[in-house]
């Protein structure tokens, strides 16, 4: 099977590339596994200093694969997704993100914990959960609105609301909007890895050291009740009505 994640180490950065165009970059269980695996490489692997994350093409990340949501919400567990989301938060490495285009649902929520992004003008973040029937997930629940301030996260986590470029960047989410958020992430990254590694992990692992335990039991509360939802009618008619390209009709769920 392809890997839709590529993962290359060069000059002590790990580059992990969402790669699969084809599928707007969206994740499947697959893709969980291959990041997980790459973001725990990284904090065991002591000529890894730096993570840099970004997608192909002109998208970052269309959010969860549709087929995936179809089979969760006939049963089916999520198996490496949850573990994508501790590898994140755990993670004592900085991360650099370059997003050019779209970012959706979990797109979105991963760049939560990036230490550094940079994005292009086009870049757009969103997350639908209630639209598709579901709840945030990745901490976003208290997490997104420390970053952007509560009335815009209400705006984006309940209503769908999207946020661009600019508004990323005046708001704190973003580190700046350029021309080529590749370049600009991976020189960043360069930067950073010619720094004192140990010193660097030791000042990230203190910036999140009352928050981690604490995210952790978050992200848990957060799966449960998407494990919940995405089993319910709600989730099934708008998945149904996704893959069929239709508006969702909630009031018979």
């Amino acid at each position: 099977m392809e890997d839709f994640i590529t993962s290359v180490v060069q000059d002590n950065i790990l580059t992990l590339t969402i790669n699969r165009p084809k599928a707007r970059n969206a994740l499947n269980q697959a893709m969980y596994l291959l990041l997980a695996q790459g973001l725990e490489t990284a904090q065991q692997d002591n000529a890894i200093h730096v993570v840099m994350i970004k997608g192909s093409a002109d998208i970052f990340c269309a959010g969860n694969d549709m087929q995936d949501f179809q089979a969760m919400s006939q049963g089916q567990a999520d198996q490496y997704g949850a573990r994508f989301m501790r590898a994140l938060i755990n993670c004592d490495k900085p991360i650099v993100a370059a997003v050019n285009g779209s970012a959706m649902g979990i797109g979105t929520t991963m760049l939560q914990f990036v230490d550094f992004l940079y994005v292009s003008p086009t870049a757009i973040f969103q997350t639908p959960f209630v639209a598709m029937g579901l709840c945030p997930e990745l901490g976003s629940s208290q997490l997104l609105a420390q970053q952007i301030g509560v009335r815009k996260a209400r705006a984006m986590l309940l209503a769908g609301e999207p946020m661009q470029a600019n508004e990323a960047v005046t708001l704190g989410f973003a580190n700046e909007v350029c021309g080529s958020p590749d370049d600009a992430a991976m020189q960043r990254s360069i930067t950073l890895a010619k720094l004192a590694p140990i010193a660097m992990r030791t000042s990230k692992a203190m910036l999140m050291r009352e928050s981690r335990q604490q995210l952790l039991d978050i992200v848990e509360y957060e799966n449960k009740s998407l494990a919940y939802l995405v089993t319910q009618p709600e989730c099934r008619e708008a998945v149904s009505a996704f893959m069929e390209k239709r508006q969702p009709d909630f009031s018979q769920c």
